[in-house]
């Protein structure tokens, strides 16, 4: 998928050399990190505007990314090449260091972030919930929502914008499911640790309207985190 090699019959997806090499963030274990600095001045942001009291969140990634890296292919293939397989088993990479890190092995509730209905409608599948599937299968006491947050209107590719642009064109993008609130909120089902699952994090703007959304329900001391495939610009 990186290099292009024809593998070896013991190699998947990767080449040795090309695996051995794989830009790792090593965020998974970081309290506070680059990603994590980045998305909670987003959320600060919102915080701002609506003088709620916000305690630092964390966030983490598989590894860099860069557009112009062989390995950009890992997540472009899954967004729109269908590589559902190879999808799978670097999410559950990306799940087994969740599992294993003190910061996160405690989620409970795994939300992947929404397409617009025509969007996955064109798709055929939504490339955050093949990631959020494979990492709560790595995470004993996780449960899976698929449906608790929706799109509520079509954006603009973020990959096609300007990043002082993004925020602007998610904003107000994203909300709680009426049918999904009322459970979210009844008592001694709310969760502890809410984990918001996408593929490339870059400026944060997408992952943070959603927690702004999840923040509508939740009380404050539910922790609301990130974890994606990828970060871009943060080497």
């Amino acid at each position: 998928m990186v290099c292009g090699r024809e593998l070896m019959p013991s190699e998947t997806d990767l080449c040795m050399i090309c695996r051995a090499d794989i830009p790792l963030t090593r965020y998974f274990g970081m309290k506070r990190n680059p990603m994590a600095d980045v998305f909670n001045a987003r959320i600060q942001e919102t915080v701002e505007e609506s003088g709620r009291c916000e305690a630092y969140a964390f966030a983490t990634a598989l590894f860099h990314y860069s557009s112009e890296s062989g390995y950009a292919s890992i997540t472009r293939e899954l967004k729109y090449g269908r590589a559902l397989g190879e999808g799978r088993r670097f999410a559950r990479i990306l799940g087994n260091e969740l599992a294993s890190s003190p910061l996160f092995k405690d989620v409970d509730l795994i939300v992947p972030v929404p397409l617009h209905r025509r969007r996955l409608w064109e798709r055929g599948y939504n490339q955050a919930e093949v990631i959020a599937s494979e990492i709560c299968s790595c995470l004993p006491g996780a449960r899976l929502e698929k449906r608790l947050l929706e799109r509520v209107r079509k954006t603009r590719s973020q990959a096609t914008l300007h990043s002082h642009e993004r925020a602007g064109n998610v904003r107000g993008a994203f909300r709680v499911r009426e049918a999904c609130a009322g459970v979210a909120q009844t008592s001694g089902s709310s969760p502890g640790h809410i984990l918001i699952v996408d593929d490339v994090f870059t400026t944060g703007a997408t992952i943070a309207e959603c927690h702004r959304a999840l923040r509508e329900v939740f009380e404050p001391q539910v922790r609301i985190s990130a974890a994606t495939l990828g970060v871009a610009g943060l080497e």
